[in-house]
């Protein structure tokens, strides 16, 4: 695995978790509603999931993926857990079909495959990763980074808010947020790579509970062997 590989899969989660998946905390008893934007104003549902990031420190929710491969085609589905904390930490746990992780203090970021007994290391910082999280420490902008679009509502009422960056050297294409337009609150991600393959992750079951920063650490196992990996 090189490192574009890498960080290009952990890139497009970090864009879609940072900006997306942390759903707001329930309102206080008696506030009143928020006031949804019109479908087409896709700045300001932008700007409505950015202040729901801006007010998330720490976050953990249950994932399912369904990716879709275009060359050989292909869908396939996983599962697990997902962990942010501010700043920069970040760990999804695969589970099903096999066991997978991504963690990442904020300056190291590691990725172990369990069956294989193989952990990547590689240096958040100066990287293209490093952009990306940007989003979890807050020295980025979702309006900054992207040019927003917003399409017709789903039949569950989201609306799809389709985000291009604007750096052309972007390792993905696209990244979509399903948004309710009452709340700014983002339901469900879908990131798109340079060649048309699809990543669609619904979250479930939030949380934002104070988390540990010990659970964001990585602890190499025994017997596992460790490659290091840096910039092409």
């Amino acid at each position: 695995m090189n490192g574009r590989i890498l960080a290009s899969v952990v890139f497009g989660f970090a864009c879609v978790a940072a900006s997306g998946a942390y759903a707001a905390p329930d309102a206080p008893a008696g506030a009143p509603a928020a006031q949804g934007a019109p479908a087409g104003d896709a700045a300001a549902l932008v700007a409505k999931v950015q202040a729901f990031y801006d007010g998330v420190t720490d976050y953990r929710a249950d994932f399912r993926q369904v990716v879709k491969r275009r060359s050989p085609k292909r869908t396939f589905t996983r599962s697990g857990i997902v962990f942010f904390k501010k700043p920069g930490m970040m760990r999804w746990d695969y589970k099903v079909p096999d066991a997978v992780h991504y963690v990442s203090d904020g300056q190291i970021l590691w990725s172990y495959d369990v069956a294989e007994g193989v952990a990547f290391r590689m240096s958040v910082a100066g990287s293209d990763l490093f952009h990306a999280l940007g989003f979890l420490t807050g020295t980025a902008r979702l309006a900054d980074v992207f040019v927003a679009t917003a399409g017709a509502p789903t039949g569950e009422g989201l609306v799809p808010i389709r985000l291009v960056p604007k750096d052309g050297d972007a390792n993905y294409r696209a990244v979509t947020l399903f948004v309710d337009p009452a709340t700014g609150e983002t339901r469900q991600t879908e990131v798109e790579d340079p060649v048309g393959n699809l990543s669609h992750l619904w979250f479930e079951r939030p949380s934002f509970k104070a988390l540990p920063a010990s659970g964001f650490t990585f602890k190499v196992p025994a017997g596992v062997r460790v490659e290091e990996i840096g910039p092409e």
